[in-house]
């Protein structure tokens, strides 16, 4: 009735489509669903063979199977490109080896640009080849999500025509310049994100994002060259890194939240202790709430001589919930570094242990020292709820690190063992006796194996 107001979805028919008529239906799904539901239309459905192709959402990131080569998958988007009639593509994403068919790539990626194209992927890393496409992207007005991966990104003299509208910028295998960086914050006033991957790079990276109040996420990944960065930016919450350890310069950002430290080691420099380095970078990651990071930064967390005598590290993680730690060799680390850690994180309800591609080894100092000053001491852990070693092998050093947090982890609900699947990673069989134990002694801690 007209008199009869819908106030909830519930109330609404149940088949809207029924009242729809069948070239609008037809409209609908042809133009708004991505192109691999289109394309499953087209296969199954009598109605929608013929129907015309209009997808905003080219998304070609899935076409590759065991049952498509290389060039059956061109003449499927090639298809695609020619039967398109839509007035707009919104989105295209492309992951291909490029090597052979560049012409078509690029007519593509221009009729994509011809019809207001706002999120664009293009990955050539199959290659190995970074391609040279010869467009301009910096002078596309409507993009919002740039992913560039082996794929040449260039601002002509560092001054940009578009981008005012972009969110996401990733770049990989590109050539990054201190007067590009400076070009982009000063022109993409809405970015969200900045992402550099594997990029040609030198000295100083310096970021000043002082004035934007939108930029929350900075990823830099495997730059070798990078000696160090400054980053002016009040509004980041996101910090990812994965590399050799460098100097940092986080004095002006100040709301970070969460902070991925996947440092490596640095073999080249033989007699150099990075963990100094590391305890200079600390301050700028005490009021993260969630934290994943390698040993290299738990190394850290080691009694030292400063000024004549033994010092530990005076830094406290007030706000962290959440922590993940991921072990790889060659490491010193015990269940020692672990507990002095999280004696520094009193807020931390989530703990994640990742050996799947480590053992531990502890050495004289752990039975001389370390072990005997943790049977003595005293701590406790209020507020851990959850923990899961991932890569549980059944290490007599993995069962102490397992009776560790059901004795002190006052609040723990769960323990989760996830053992590798691949068999040859088992040191051996699991000690039922010992995990039974600790079932039977601490019954309100759930173990799973």
């Amino acid at each position: 009735p007209k008199n009869k107001k819908i106030k909830h979805i519930d109330e609404l028919p149940e088949d809207l489509t029924v009242e729809l008529p069948e070239h609008l239906v037809e409209y609908i799904i042809s133009t708004y669903l991505p192109i691999q539901y289109v394309l499953q239309n087209h296969v199954v459905s009598k109605t929608f063979r013929e129907a015309a192709i209009r997808s905003r959402d080219l998304d070609f990131g899935r076409i590759y199977s065991r049952r498509r080569s290389q060039s059956e998958v061109v003449h499927i988007i090639e298809e695609i490109f020619n039967q398109h009639k839509g007035s707009e593509i919104n989105r295209f994403v492309l992951i291909l080896n490029h090597i052979g068919v560049e012409d078509k790539v690029l007519s593509w990626v221009k009729t994509c640009l011809s019809k207001n194209i706002q999120e664009l992927t293009l990955n050539f890393s199959k290659s190995k080849k970074v391609m040279d496409l010869s467009v301009d992207f910096s002078a596309i007005e409507t993009l919002t999500v740039l992913n560039l991966r082996w794929c040449k990104f260039e601002i002509p003299n560092n001054t940009p025509k578009g981008l005012r509208l972009l969110r996401t910028l990733a770049l990989m295998k590109s050539n990054v310049t201190p007067e590009m960086i400076d070009a982009i914050f000063s022109n993409c006033i809405h970015l969200e994100t900045l992402e550099l991957t594997r990029c040609i790079t030198h000295g100083v990276l310096s970021i000043n994002a002082h004035n934007h109040k939108k930029f929350k996420e900075l990823v830099l990944y495997c730059m070798p060259n990078r000696l160090q960065i400054i980053l002016d930016a009040p509004t980041l919450e996101c910090y990812k890194y994965e590399g050799f350890v460098r100097i940092l310069d986080f004095s002006k950002v100040d709301a970070l939240k969460e902070a991925k430290l996947h440092y490596i080691q640095n073999y080249n420099w033989r007699y150099y202790d990075s963990s100094n380095m590391v305890l200079a970078n600390m301050v700028a990651y005490t009021g993260v709430h969630v934290l994943s990071t390698t040993n290299i930064f738990l190394e850290a967390f080691k009694e030292r001589y400063i000024e004549g005598e033994m010092r530990s590290p005076i830094f406290k993680f007030l706000n962290l919930k959440e922590f993940s730690i991921l072990f790889k060799a060659p490491n010193l680390c015990t269940l020692y570094h672990i507990s002095e850690f999280l004696k520094r994180s009193p807020k931390v309800e989530k703990v994640l242990i990742d050996i799947k591609e480590f053992t531990f080894e502890p050495g004289m100092l752990w039975i001389i020292h370390q072990m005997s000053y943790m049977e003595s001491s005293n701590c406790e852990f209020n507020s851990i709820k959850e923990v899961t070693i991932d890569g549980y092998k059944n290490h007599w050093h993995e069962l102490d690190i397992v009776e560790f947090f059901c004795r002190h982890a006052k609040s723990l609900k769960k323990l989760k063992l996830i053992i590798p699947k691949n068999v040859k990673k088992r040191a051996r069989g699991l000690d039922y006796a010992r995990l039974d134990y600790l079932k039977s002694r601490f019954t309100g801690v759930i173990v799973e194996v």
